[in-house]
């Protein structure tokens, strides 16, 4: 597996001898996803907590439903990261996912960019997914249960590659891009920034989809869309929200 920034993949802890720390930024839904995928490599990462704002700890499921302490929110963690030197420092993941909504995805692009330059973002890649030798995971990509990354492909910054999804030979998923679960990417089709392919979409080979558009759920599209554009239905056409 090729990687832009080695360290992301933490080859100093993750040789079996010490598991690296690691903090999930969320406590919701997705957060308890990818926990679970990092605890399947548990020679690689050893999950300390989670981190996210008391507001919500109503939300907070990692804490009830598998049993994972919750460490405070961002302001905690900034202190808890100040005190450390740069080498002591966990490493981070987000565990939130975005999606249909431009908000939800600027939330995880605003969360990545909180902790500074220095901040260590782990990949995460559940042990049952395929990851060709020849792919490429930026730091902070979060790949789950029985996804494939096929080679040449890329996962930029943050992205996400749900349960099930395929990314096909040569495809370009943009920072903080989500595949949902089940969706099919064909092969060397390029995906912008902040985008999001729902559930069980398909997207054929060799098109764009620009920056921050969203494909909805059991979409088929067989054509380039624009940055910022939804689309929906077999194949798939341009939605324009209702007043």
């Amino acid at each position: 597996m090729a990687t832009t920034q080695a360290a992301a993949q933490a080859p100093d802890h993750g040789a079996g001898l010490i598991a690296a720390p690691l903090i999930v930024l969320g406590g919701g839904e997705h957060a308890r996803v990818v926990i679970e995928a990092a605890r399947t490599q548990g020679d690689r990462w050893a999950v300390q907590g989670y981190v996210a704002p008391e507001a919500d700890a109503d939300t907070h499921t990692a804490t009830t439903a598998i049993d994972l302490p919750w460490l405070g929110g961002d302001a905690a963690l900034a202190r808890r990261l100040a005190d450390l030197a740069p080498d002591d420092r966990p490493w981070l993941v987000l565990g939130f996912g975005g999606g249909e909504t431009p908000g939800a995805l600027a939330a995880r692009a605003a969360a990545a960019e909180r902790f500074g330059p220095t901040a260590r973002w782990a990949t995460v890649v559940h042990a049952t997914a395929w990851i060709s030798p020849s792919a490429t995971l930026e730091p902070g990509a979060v790949i789950l249960a029985h996804a494939v990354v096929n080679t040449g492909a890329r996962v930029g910054r943050h992205g996400i590659v749900n349960s099930a999804a395929v990314v096909e030979h040569d495809v370009v998923i943009g920072h903080g891009s989500h595949v949902a679960p089940g969706a099919v990417i064909g092969g060397a089709t390029r995906i912008g920034e902040d985008a999001f392919i729902g559930l069980g979409s398909r997207v054929r080979d060799h098109i764009e989809i620009g920056a921050g558009a969203v494909v909805g759920m059991g979409a088929v599209v067989v054509e380039s869309i624009e940055p910022g554009a939804t689309v929906v239905g077999i194949p798939a056409r341009r939605h324009e929200p209702g007043p």
